[in-house]
């Protein structure tokens, strides 16, 4: 599956501190009315939640403490129920190490989040269930 797009918008926004990381990125994409899109998120966490997808489903790991976002990128499709937004965030504590997957609900922004958001011109990108692997995957 290949799709092509013009950069639309690039939409920059502080995300709000002691709030979930997933539902401040799906409050902006939907404040803004963003179609589909790339996105990529800088910051800090008193709590990261993350999955590995492991034989059809997601094992759940939590890390807590002064953790920086080392990376977060994703991307923004929709599915017959909405908005999706996929991204997998890498986070390292005090000590460096890393931890990291697909994001969850449960991150806690502290103190601050930087997300920008890369939206396609006219694109739309469709997920639809694949019995196979069990993840919704992208459509052509």
């Amino acid at each position: 599956m290949i799709k092509e797009a013009k950069v639309g918008r690039i939409i920059v926004a502080r995300l709000r501190e002691n709030e979930d990381l997933m539902q401040e990125i799906m409050r902006v994409v939907k404040e803004k009315g963003v179609s589909a899109g790339q996105i990529m998120l800088i910051g800090a966490l008193s709590k990261a939640r993350f999955g590995v997808y492991m034989n059809g489903e997601y094992k759940i790991m939590e890390v807590s403490g002064h953790l920086e976002i080392v990376s977060c990128i994703g991307n923004i499709s929709e599915d017959e129920e909405g908005k999706i937004i996929h991204a997998h965030i890498s986070v390292s504590g005090e000590d460096g190490v890393c931890h990291g997957g697909h994001l969850m609900n449960g991150c806690i922004i502290n103190p601050t989040a930087e997300l920008t958001i890369i939206e396609g011109e006219n694109l739309k990108l469709i997920r639809k269930y694949d019995p196979k692997t069990k993840l919704k995957m992208l459509q052509p």
